[in-house]
C-alpha cells in the first residue's frame, strides 16, 4: 500500500520522547531548501506547517557575499560557519577560492567575521518566520517551552543558542532515536525525516486501529503511539 507521509510529521516521529509528545512540543526540521514545523500534543500530531526557506539559502547568501562557487560556499559553511561571532573571528583568516576553474587565479582571504556576518541574518530571518508559523498555529501556549530542532541544516554551528534566543524557549538538538544498526552517517539529525518514514508502517497500522476501534488510544504512554512503535523498533531491528 502506497501512502503519503509528512515530512513535519515524520521528522517528529523519529525525534521526540513519549513525555515531549503529550505534555506539548514543537519539532522543527530545517532543511536544505524548506524549513517544517510540526507540533504534538496530548500525544497526537495537531499542526503542520512549512516556509520554503533553509540551508540552501545560507549557501547562496556565502557564494554571493564571498565572490566563490556553491560547492566551495557549502564547505564554508560547514566547515568554518557560526550563527554566533566569537572572539577569534576578527583573527581567523580563510582562504576563498574564486569563481571558474582558471589556476593561475590566486584564492582570496576573509576573515571568519566577514562569514558570520552573512550567515547570521538568514539564520535569524528564518527563525522569526519559524516562531511566526508558531504563533500563528495557535499552539504556542501548548507547546510552551519545548522545541525540537532537527535537520541538517540545525548542525550548523551555534544554531541550537541562536533558536533559543529567538524563540524564548528550550531548545535541544534531535537526532533519530531508538534505531540500532544505522550506520554513523546517518545518526545525526540530517536523517530525521527519513528514519520516521522507516517507523511509518507501523505507526499506520496503530492510527488504522484507532479509526476503528471504540475507545481513543493515545500516540504516548505505556501502551500508547510511541511507546508501541518504540517496541516495533526493537523487534525489527
Amino acid at each position: 500500500m502506497e501512502t503519503v507521509v509528512a515530512t513535519p510529521y515524520a521528522a517528529g516521529l523519529a525525534t521526540l520522547v513519549d513525555d515531549e509528545a503529550q505534555l506539548g512540543v514543537a519539532c522543527i526540521d530545517m532543511g536544505g531548501g524548506t524549513t517544517t514545523l510540526s507540533i504534538f500534543h496530548n500525544g497526537e500530531f495537531v499542526h503542520a506547517d512549512a516556509i520554503a526557506v533553509g540551508g540552501q539559502h545560507v549557501t547562496l547568501d556565502i557564494a554571493r557575499g564571498l565572490s566563490t562557487n556553491l560547492a566551495d560556499a557549502e564547505r564554508l559553511k560547514a566547515r568554518h560557519g557560526s550563527a554566533l561571532p566569537s572572539n577569534s573571528d576578527d583573527t581567523d583568516i580563510l582562504t576563498i577560492p574564486p569563481v571558474g576553474e582558471d589556476e593561475r587565479e590566486h584564492p582570496n582571504t576573509a576573515p571568519r567575521a566577514a562569514l558570520t556576518r552573512i550567515i547570521r541574518p538568514r539564520v535569524e530571518e528564518t527563525l522569526e518566520m519559524t516562531r511566526d508559523m508558531l504563533v500563528k498555529s495557535g499552539f504556542s501556549g501548548e507547546v510552551g517551552k519545548r522545541v525540537v530542532l532537527t535537520g541538517g541544516a540545525s548542525q550548523l554551528t551555534g544554531m541550537a543558542e541562536t533558536a533559543q534566543r529567538m524563540l524564548g524557549r528550550n531548545v535541544r538538538l534531535g537526532r533519530p532515536l531508538g534505531i540500532s544498526g544505522l550506520p554513523e552517517a546517518a545518526r545525526g539529525p540530517a536523517f530525521a525525516a527519513a528514519v520516521g518514514l522507516i517507523v511509518y508502517p507501523q505507526v499506520a497500522q496503530i492510527e488504522q486501529f484507532r479509526a476503528r476501534g471504540p475507545a481513543r488510544m493515545s500516540m504516548t504512554g505505556t501502551g500508547g503511539y510511541f511507546a508501541r512503535m518504540g517496541q516495533w523498533i526493537k523487534d525489527s531491528f
